[in-house]
């Protein structure tokens, strides 16, 4: 369970993903989260889920979650899973969480952009999962990957994710221009551009200038080809 909070985010192709698992995978509850450029989740949609145990996870058992995205950045795993090795180096999290909140088994399904993690989708039920139901897990998260990564995708056109000032500085990293460059044009503090830099990094999901200036290009061209 790599997620446990609420927002307001209503994303119609997420909840009939979800819709879709429980149909192929029975399911005592569910979350979707997206990841951010350093692999924390957020913008979550939880299914049936409650807020005790919500809290519960997210102030004491978080750090401690042996399927957290955090753990597979480095790694090419689309699937992961509560395996008996899992449960015996983590027995503190299985038995203090876990079992308490009538969660026997999970399934961690990661949605990737490259190799970096962008989304992932926690199965979760309160009976072990067979290794059929495994199966059909790996066998769905590529039709997952495809609706999600488009849904995502969507969601992340940078006019509609930035500022009028950020896209400014978007538009002079993309020409080559230093960070001292930006703050002279702008007359801004140099500390504010780094400022806005750091914003527009967590925003577009990218960890550096190169990073940034591909995430551009590719989202001109998309929008390019949808006019």
């Amino acid at each position: 369970m790599s997620a446990l909070s609420t927002t307001g985010h209503n994303d119609g192709i997420t909840l009939h993903c979800l819709q879709s698992i429980a149909q192929l995978i029975p399911l005592s509850s569910a979350v979707f989260y997206r990841v951010n450029a350093y692999l924390k989740p957020e913008a979550y949609v939880l299914h049936n889920i409650s807020n005790s145990t919500r809290q519960q996870y997210l102030e004491h058992f978080q750090p401690l979650d042996p399927l957290s995205p955090s753990r597979f950045g480095q790694q090419v795993v689309t699937v992961a899973t509560m395996t008996p090795g899992i449960c015996a180096r983590h027995r503190h999290y299985y038995h203090e969480f876990m079992l308490p909140n009538h969660v026997c088994d999970m399934i961690e399904i990661f949605i990737r952009r490259g190799h970096r993690i962008i989304a992932g989708i926690s199965l979760m039920r309160d009976i072990p999962f067979s290794s059929e139901e495994r199966l059909r897990a790996q066998a769905v998260q590529p039709l997952l990957g495809l609706a999600i990564h488009d849904s995502l995708q969507e969601d992340n056109d940078l006019e509609s994710i930035l500022t009028a000032k950020e896209r400014e500085i978007v538009g002079m990293v993309c020409e080559g221009a230093s960070n001292k460059l930006i703050a002279r044009q702008l007359n801004i503090s140099l500390s504010t551009v780094k400022t806005h830099l750091r914003n527009i990094f967590a925003k577009t999901e990218v960890i550096n200038r190169t990073e940034l200036v591909s995430r551009t290009r590719m989202s001109s061209v998309q929008h390019a080809q949808h006019m």
